[in-house]
């Protein structure tokens, strides 16, 4: 209700604040799932677990088995996965997985997702874009339809702007790039900043396809939002200088989502920085992302426990989460870690790195979140 006073908070209470926020609201999820979902009782019941058993953070670790596509989501009716049972009974928002590895699958998504996106977007367009001081317009470059990205943010910065009252104009020309810089050049000078809202490899194009158009992307007052897929920091340099980005700090991000679950972590002003520091550090690289053995880049991310759980097992991220369709210690099937806060400073200062220290010299101190880090190298 009040995002100035959570920004606040974010930077003033401790990491294990809001970790015991998260164990606590995993903890009720899992009981609530195992008494009004049909189809996790059945997947208890057939695993012989007692709910009852389960009553510390450590207990949802021993005792709740994990749960995925192949051993929980495919093997139940639709309406068996939902709270009590009911599926066409409630209203909806609907987004597909790609089908890439088989028959395509179909994640409800209620209002609760939708306001639960747009106050974490609030969060990060007021800290990296201003959004409270600036007039904004967002171009929405995801692919519209039965996927979640354009969907999903269209519902979540219409949600924003109203409730935030911000001065945010909303188009959404989705993937027709000749109406995307249609939309800047003709709307983008009348807006203190233009943020585009697409996938990585999209969005370069859209940059390029506007230089080679004679669209002169400085004076525009670009920032981007970048999802479903990682990059490099080479990349994020080549969008900086092309898109003429002020701050490489605060003028781009990417999201860590998935359909199964929503937006799930987002990159901060920090993690950008840590993953710079980790690039040019082998020492730090090695220590921060061993799961990734050296060989992979990861998308380095800040996340809410209360909003995701993530736990890493075995070398897969795990999360629990009250979604569309609840999943408790749900196995996304991406290869990753969990850091906390507190770790990553200690990592840092046994290398003889402050980042505190760094945050000042690159301006972004003031926009330090004191919240765990997740990390994804591969799929």
């Amino acid at each position: 209700k009040d995002p100035a006073r959570l920004l606040r908070a974010l930077r003033a209470r401790p990491e294990t604040y809001w970790l015991r926020r998260g164990e606590r609201k995993a903890l009720r999820l899992f009981h609530e799932m195992a008494s009004r979902v049909p189809a996790y009782k059945d997947f208890l019941k057939k695993r012989r677990v007692n709910q009852n058993r389960v009553k510390t953070i450590k207990d949802f670790k021993k005792y709740v088995p994990l749960i995925s596509k192949d051993n929980y989501l495919r093997r139940y009716p639709l309406d068996q996965l939902c709270w009590d049972g009911k599926f066409t009974e409630k209203q909806w928002d609907t987004a597909s997985t790609s089908g890439s590895t088989g028959e395509p699958f179909y994640f409800p998504r209620s209002d609760a997702q939708n306001l639960q996106y747009a106050g974490t977007a609030e969060l990060y367009l007021r800290t990296n874009f201003q959004i409270h001081k600036r007039t904004t317009l967002y171009v929405n470059c995801f692919a519209l339809g039965v996927w979640i990205g354009g969907l999903f943010t269209y519902e979540a910065v219409k949600l924003l702007a109203r409730r935030g009252k911000y001065r945010i104009t909303l188009i959404n020309p989705g993937l027709n790039k000749v109406e995307i810089l249609k939309a800047v050049r003709n709307l983008g000078p009348h807006f203190d900043q233009v943020i585009l809202g697409g996938y990585p490899p999209f969005i370069k194009d859209v940059i390029d396809d506007g230089i080679r158009d004679g669209l002169k992307w400085k004076k525009y007052n670009i920032g981007i939002i970048f999802s479903a897929e990682g990059f490099s920091e080479e990349f994020r340099n080549y969008i900086i200088k092309h898109a003429g980005i002020r701050n490489r700090y605060t003028g781009t991000l990417n999201h860590y989502g998935t359909v199964d679950q929503g937006t799930l972590a987002n990159e901060t002003p920090l993690s950008i920085l840590i993953r710079r520091l980790a690039i040019s550090r082998p020492k730090l690289f090695r220590v921060l992302f061993s799961a990734s053995q050296g060989h992979r880049l990861p998308t380095l991310c800040q996340y809410d426990p209360e909003l995701f759980y993530f736990e890493e097992i075995s070398g897969s991220v795990i999360c629990s989460s009250y979604s569309g369709l609840p999943l408790a210690r749900y196995d996304l099937k991406d290869w990753g870690d969990v850091i906390s806060y507190d770790s990553l400073f200690e990592s840092c200062d046994a290398l003889g790195i402050n980042f505190l220290r760094e945050a000042k010299r690159t301006d972004i101190a003031d926009t330090i979140w004191r919240l765990p880090f997740v990390y994804v190298y591969e799929r």
